[in-house]
């Protein structure tokens, strides 16, 4: 699956989704092919040894780094409430449980 949220210069971001992972439809003039404006903060999801629950390793500090990176760079929507981009990651963890691995030492890198 994969999770997406559309920010719009009139109406900023859009209720996010989560939905089977298709392809990206980019145009070839998309701005980041030709001039690399994007930015990427990667975190790990794994299972608890103990109980199996899922975790995510230091999502607060993601969602910081991925903040400021968006803000250095000026792009639209570098003020989105961490929060609320947390909740949707967690809800597309659930959604993709079976992709977490259960072993000792591994993790799902998101």
């Amino acid at each position: 699956h994969q999770l997406s949220i559309e920010w719009h210069s009139d109406t900023a971001w859009s209720t996010p989704q989560i939905k089977p992972t298709e392809d990206l439809r980019l145009s070839p003039a998309a701005s980041s092919l030709h001039y690399g404006l994007q930015c990427f903060e990667g975190m790990k999801a794994y299972k608890s040894p103990v109980d199996g629950s899922l975790r995510l390793f230091r999502p607060d500090l993601n969602m910081a780094r991925l903040q400021r990176s968006m803000e250095r760079l000026q792009m639209h929507g570098y003020s989105f409430d961490p929060e609320e981009l947390l909740e949707c990651i967690k809800e597309l963890i659930r959604v993709d449980e079976r992709w977490v691995p259960d072993q000792e030492g591994y993790s799902l890198y998101i």
